[in-house]
């Protein structure tokens, strides 16, 4: 009985404060954009509940045939633009205003991942943190292409070994290069002990992310109700996933930092922020970054890198799956360019439709269909339409690559829309966000992602699998809920193309070694 009561005392409060702040809300001379008929104080909560909520936004927008709507979330404003034009008003012309996140309560303030750059509030702390990001990923292309091409090696053997673990493969390749390159990691398989700490972290991240997951998020101040109190099992559940919080910033950077300290580290970003560290203080000048820098930049590397490339490269897979002909294609590029050798970065200015397969799996399942919300700091009116002070803003870029005006018959998966028709390239058109708060890290991962599809399209074939009654399997194209677009399991067969590819993927193993 004390625990219904404390239910219903906590969903009275919530209620009056929606009240009150629709209530006493600043008043506009201009409308909101306009928005979906929602119910009395919740107003359009439910209509974000279920999955695909891009596509909802994409239709109410063509209802009122206008691509900003707005939505009413219990008396909160959050507004979807859905083109391309009106991101580019929003989040480039008017960056200073939109750079901003909205709060975060159970992610960031309970489950203590205000670490990391992509989620914080615009200032002075987030700028800091995207500088020496930006200082040690975007202008050392070299070092990381160099992993890359090792590790795409490993890849290929890994598929030889056990190709129906192609998706664990991806995993591991994408999180065997961030930790080579952040910490100077060798991922020798996916049960890696610093690898699982990450992901059951970011499995976290996913549960709390959902929409209406956590009342909090809803309403802030509860935030500060007694982990004791009935209904607050929130902050009990809050206070252990925040303990995978701190493990993920402090082992493996503990780790580098001992073998720092023992002369055993090897290169990468945690260890040559310490050279530097100790270079400046030996010559008594120079830059010192915090300890709090390094953790969190290198911290942030891999949770904001590995699950979205994994993701990419799933989707690579069950579209080379289900159009053969885009396949062939690619792999007659690639045999006419590197004969009887793997691919380098040297080629990829000679593979133009290897690299319009990368743009199109970007463009067919956005990995992040809303992307990240951004906040208006202050009030702002666009179209005639008001946004108010603290309204969540959003891009959808699903809606943006799905635009039949520029991109024809948007559901298909056609690679050759992206030679010589100067359309625009996905990964500028939101797959890595938006204006200031886009991906520092998208340089990295777009290596990644090439290098992968060039690597395995040279020297495997990726077909339907049969199933124990002869009949063709035909994957799907269906997507597990959740903020990240993963394609749902399907089955394919990949083996290799021919003898000389075995043997080039056998080599590769040899050199792996």
């Amino acid at each position: 009985m004390d625990f219904i009561l404390a239910i219903a005392g906590l969903a009275f409060l919530a209620l009056a404060v929606v009240w009150i702040k629709q209530l006493l809300g600043v008043r506009s001379s201009f409308p909101l954009p306009p928005q979906p008929k929602g119910l009395p104080v919740i107003g359009n909560l439910l209509d974000l509940a279920g999955d695909e909520v891009y596509v909802k936004c994409r239709d109410w927008s063509r209802q009122f045939g206008d691509d900003t709507i707005s939505l009413d979330v219990l008396g909160s404003t959050m507004v979807v633009l859905n083109s391309a034009k009106a991101v580019s008003d929003i989040f480039d012309k008017r960056g200073s205003n939109y750079s901003d996140r909205p709060d975060m309560p159970m992610i960031v303030d309970l489950m203590g991942w205000d670490w990391t750059f992509a989620l914080m509030r615009y200032g002075p702390r987030w700028k800091e943190h995207r500088r020496v990001f930006h200082s040690h990923f975007n202008h050392s292309v070299a070092e990381h292409q160099e992993i890359q091409l090792e590790i795409s090696k490993q890849l290929l053997t890994l598929l030889l070994t056990s190709p129906k673990n192609y998706v664990e493969h991806m995993r591991q390749y994408a999180a065997h290069i961030i930790m080579k390159r952040v910490y100077g990691h060798t991922v020798v398989d996916n049960n890696d002990p610093y690898v699982r700490l990450v992901e059951e972290a970011s499995k976290t991240t996913s549960e709390a992310a959902v929409p209406g997951a956590f009342l909090v998020d809803l309403f802030p101040s509860l935030k500060y109700v007694p982990e004791w109190m009935p209904g607050a099992g929130f902050k009990t559940k809050a206070k252990e996933w925040r303990k995978l919080s701190q493990a993920m910033i402090n082992v493996p950077y503990d780790m580098v930092k001992g073998k720092f300290e023992n002369g055993s580290a090897v290169p990468c970003f945690v260890s040559a922020c310490l050279e530097q560290n100790a270079a400046s203080a030996a010559a008594g000048k120079g830059e010192i970054l915090t300890e709090e820098l390094i953790k969190d930049s290198a911290a942030v590397a891999y949770a904001a890198g590995a699950d979205t490339t994994m993701s990419t490269l799933t989707t690579f897979i069950l579209a080379m799956t289900l159009h053969p002909e885009a396949q062939k294609r690619a792999q007659a590029e690639l045999d006419a360019v590197l004969g009887d050798r793997l691919p380098t970065f040297a080629d990829k200015d000679d593979l133009p439709y290897v690299t319009a397969v990368m743009k199109e799996v970007l463009r067919w399942i956005p990995v992040l269909p809303l992307a990240v919300p951004h906040r208006a700091i202050n009030s702002d009116q666009y179209k005639g339409y008001s946004i108010p002070a603290g309204a969540s803003v959003l891009g959808n870029t699903w809606a943006i690559l799905h635009d039949e005006a520029v991109f024809v018959e948007p559901e298909k998966f056609k690679p050759e829309r992206f030679i010589n028709n100067n359309l625009p390239d996905p990964a500028d058109s939101g797959v890595f966000g938006f204006g200031r708060r886009a991906c520092a890290g998208k340089s990295m991962a777009l290596d990644t992602i090439w290098m992968a599809i060039a690597s395995v399209l040279s020297v495997y074939n990726i077909t339907k699998a049969v199933g124990d009654n002869g009949d063709v399997i035909t994957p799907q194209v269906k997507l597990k809920p959740g903020t990240i677009c993963h394609p749902a399991p399907f089955e394919c067969v990949i083996e290799p193309r021919s003898a000389t590819a075995l043997a080039l993927i056998q080599h590769a193993r040899l050199e792996a070694q």
